[in-house]
C-alpha cells in the first residue's frame, strides 16, 4: 500500500506541479499583456502631453495674433492722424516755427512717433528704388527708372509686415527718340 500511496502522492505532487506551472505561465502571460498595455497607455499619455503643449503653442500664437491685428487696426485709425499733425508741422511759416503752439506740436508728434515705434511700427524709407513689395507708385516722371523721386504720403510696417504703403512718385526714362524730340523742340523754340 506504500507503493500505491506513493504513486498517488507522486501523481498529486506532478498534477500539482503541472497546475502551478499552468499558473505561473498565465501568470506571464498576463504579465507580459499588461506590460504591453502599460507601454501602450505610456505612449498614448506622452502623444497626449504633447498635443497639449503644441496646443498651448498655438493658442498663445492665437492671442499674440490677435493682439498684433487689434493693435494694426488702432495704428491704421492713427496713421492719418500723423500724417494730419506732420502736414500742419511742415506748412508752418518760418515766423511761427519758434512759437510756443508749434513746439508743443512738434513735441506732441514726436512723443507719438516713438510711442508707435514702440509697438512695433516702423516707416517705410523711401529714398531709394522702388519695390512694390514696399511702395504704391501713385504716378510717374521723367527721371531715373524705377527712382523713387517723391513721397506723397508716408509707409509704415508693423513688425515687419506692411501696414501701409508708401504712396510714392516714380521715376521713368523717356521712350527712346523721345529725347532727340525734345531737344529738336528746344532749338526750335530757342532759335
Amino acid at each position: 500500500m506504500d507503493k500505491k500511496k506513493q504513486k498517488k502522492e507522486q501523481l498529486d505532487d506532478a498534477i500539482e506541479n503541472a497546475t502551478k506551472l499552468a499558473e505561473v505561465q498565465e501568470l506571464q502571460r498576463q504579465l507580459a499583456e499588461v506590460k504591453v498595455e502599460h507601454e501602450d497607455l505610456g505612449n498614448q499619455l506622452k502623444r497626449a502631453v504633447a498635443d497639449y503643449h503644441n496646443l498651448e503653442k498655438r493658442v498663445q500664437e492665437g492671442r499674440s495674433e490677435l493682439t498684433k491685428w487689434g493693435t494694426s487696426e488702432l495704428l491704421m485709425k492713427l496713421l492719418p492722424v500723423l500724417d494730419h499733425l506732420e502736414q500742419a508741422l511742415a506748412g508752418v511759416k518760418e515766423s511761427e516755427s519758434q512759437s510756443g503752439w508749434f513746439r508743443g506740436v512738434e513735441l506732441a508728434v514726436k512723443e507719438l512717433n516713438q510711442v508707435l515705434a514702440s509697438e512695433g511700427l516702423e516707416q517705410i524709407g523711401a529714398d531709394g528704388q522702388f519695390d512694390p513689395n514696399l511702395h504704391e507708385a501713385l504716378d510717374t516722371q521723367q527721371g531715373d527708372d524705377n527712382k523713387i523721386l517723391k513721397v506723397i504720403k508716408k509707409g509704415y510696417t508693423l513688425n515687419g509686415k506692411v501696414l501701409r504703403p508708401a504712396q510714392v512718385i516714380v521715376g521713368k526714362k523717356p521712350p527712346p527718340g523721345m529725347e532727340e524730340i525734345k531737344e529738336g523742340e528746344e532749338k526750335i523754340n530757342n532759335g
